[in-house]
């Protein structure tokens, strides 16, 4: 993993704003008696909608920094739009207006401006003070940010966190030094405390393609997956024609058995590379059939099936056709597989149930028996075979092939042969076996301590 993201950001502000030149008085010192020239901070969005609503968000709690660093286009989006002190009278109408209705510790009506709509925040001497002061400590802060990369890139990872949570204690919203000490977090195992450096990077630069994509991988790695679809698609909206966002998003999707959502995030992968990669292909063609979407898990297996004309290929085209509900054409699809792979049971087993559709038990039969001598000591042609006999009346058959299942599959894991043992039971109960039976609940009880 790269230590990276060291970006020296400036200081102090030049903006042109509405043609006018904000004069920033003291800017890093603090200046006092001068009761004329408040402090302020500054958003700017598109919308009058954005700005009224960036105003409730602030009236709920959300602190105005936060909400500028996220939304705000306008000048020191970085530094949460603090602009310093200002002298009214260099400000054009529109703006001195608005700053005259606004107290102090306030938020100011929107007005309009020619990048957009404005919100100003007059500060408080206290939250005035504690900017300074984070700007005062800024140099220092980059500084271990700096020395902190190094150590990282020397694999000194241990000491590049501790001097980049320095830098994080001395301005914590230094979002390099946030990332930076995600990434080392990560490498040092520590995936808790690395996923919330990363959020905090990820929310003082919202559109930090490269922090939204690591966090989406980080929460899916942690079983959050619902987080990583957020993070994901926050990543694709940044980079709306990047395949590997779009393809990670299909994944996640997939892994949070949202098969539609992947779908279409599998098609946009496709278009976005303008050619039928047979892995996005596949990938398509199993959330198609998740989702039980058969037209386009059909057209993703024929278009497989003209790049991979292998045994594969022909019962991803089965699967898909028989999703369709075109038993026929599957069954063809399926015996093309079995003849270019006549060891392989799995042909066997998708064509009994095609058959099994079809309420045709005596070939479906044939194709179980043939795939329980194929591989003798896989447990799912005896349960299907099982399963077939008991549908068609025939309860000393179901016993008969279950009971060897369980005998035949040594190999397979307890848990799975306990289940077995347990559907025995309940065929042996039905017969009226009582005490084989008891026997097979025995048998599943040491199974699954095992």
């Amino acid at each position: 993993m790269r230590w990276n993201r060291y970006t020296v950001r400036a200081v102090f502000l030049l903006a042109v704003f509405l043609g006018t030149l904000w004069t920033v008085e003291g800017v890093g010192a603090g200046q006092a008696g001068t009761p004329k020239t408040p402090a302020v901070r500054l958003l700017v969005v598109p919308t009058h909608i954005q700005a009224r609503d960036a105003i409730i968000r602030a009236t709920s709690g959300v602190p105005f920094d936060q909400i500028v660093r996220e939304q705000s286009t306008g000048p020191e989006r970085a530094r949460g739009g603090y602009l310093g002190r200002v002298d009214p009278a260099t400000l054009s109408p529109t703006v001195r207006a608005a700053l005259a209705k606004t107290r102090v510790g306030r938020l100011s009506p929107v007005f309009e401006t020619e990048g957009g709509f404005g919100v100003l925040q007059v500060l408080t001497d206290r939250e005035e003070r504690e900017a300074e002061a984070r700007l005062l400590r800024k140099p220092e802060a980059l500084e271990l940010l700096r020395k902190g990369i190094e150590l990282g890139k020397q694999e000194d990872v241990e000491g590049a966190v501790k001097l980049l949570a320095q830098a994080v204690e001395l301005d914590p919203g230094l979002a390099d030094a946030q990332y930076n000490l995600a990434i080392g977090l990560w490498r040092l195992k520590q995936p808790e405390a690395a996923i919330r450096a990363m959020q905090e990077a990820a929310r003082l630069q919202p559109d930090d393609y490269d922090a939204h994509m690591r966090l989406g991988a980080w929460l899916a790695a942690s079983g959050r997956r619902g987080e990583a679809v957020a993070e994901y698609e926050r990543a694709a909206g940044l980079k709306i024609e990047s395949p590997d966002a779009w393809m990670k998003l299909a994944q996640v999707y997939d892994a949070a058995g949202r098969g539609r959502a992947a779908v279409e995030a599998y098609r946009r992968v496709l278009g976005l590379l303008g050619r039928d990669d047979p892995l996005v292909l596949e990938a398509l063609l199993k959330a198609a059939v998740q989702a039980e979407d058969g037209p386009t898990a059909v057209d993703a297996a024929r278009k497989l099936l003209a790049r991979r004309s292998d045994h594969e290929g022909f019962l991803f085209l089965g699967d898909a056709l028989l999703l369709s509900k075109q038993s026929e054409a599957a069954i063809q699809e399926y015996r093309k597989a079995i003849a270019l792979a006549p060891s392989e049971a799995r042909g066997h087993l998708k064509l009994a149930a095609v058959y099994v559709q079809m309420n045709q038990p005596e070939p479906a039969a044939e194709q179980l028996i043939e795939a329980v001598r194929l591989e003798p000591s896989q447990p799912e042609p005896y349960q299907a075979l099982s399963r077939l006999y008991e549908q068609s009346g025939r309860l000393d058959l179901a016993i008969v092939a279950l009971r060897d299942g369980i005998n035949a599959s040594v190999s397979a894991a307890p848990t799975v042969r306990a289940e077995l043992a347990d559907r025995l039971a309940i065929l042996y109960e039905r017969a009226g076996m009582s005490r084989e039976a008891e026997a097979e609940r025995y048998r599943a009880r040491t199974l699954r301590r095992q």
